[in-house]
């Protein structure tokens, strides 16, 4: 595993690619959080609808994650950056699960107040 990642807290592109679709357990506990970004959300889609991908539920949880962080930190210009994304990414992909994350992540962010760790948090009961 350490092969995959010169510093697997600051993983590049390619290094997630890479470990998506290898056989390696998750590089550390909680590492959602180091993968998570912007940038790296379109291609982590992208692995959540490959079926070939090895760790779909990993990377769906991750985007719970994103998503519960970023809302429970009540910033509005990354909230609206989400969006926008959400705005983006909505009718473009087939799996059910994706797509329900997208609108359940549209819902919170219209409700914050309906914010559960147990469904947006690590682990998210969405998923598991």
């Amino acid at each position: 595993m350490d092969s995959i990642f010169k510093d697997r807290w600051n993983p590049t592109p390619e290094e997630i690619k890479k470990w998506a679709y290898s056989t390696e357990d998750i590089p550390d506990q909680d590492w959602e959080l180091a993968i998570n970004s912007f940038g790296n959300i379109p291609m982590i889609c992208t692995f959540i609808e490959d079926e070939n991908c090895i760790h779909t539920s990993f990377f769906l949880c991750a985007l719970y994650v994103f998503t519960g962080d970023l809302v429970r930190s009540g910033s509005s210009d990354e909230i609206r950056r989400l969006s926008m994304l959400l705005e983006e990414l909505t009718g473009n992909y087939q799996s059910d699960t994706l797509n329900d994350w997208i609108q359940r992540s549209k819902y919170l962010i219209r409700n914050p107040e309906s914010y559960d760790y147990a469904y947006w948090g690590l682990g998210s009961k969405y998923v598991n």
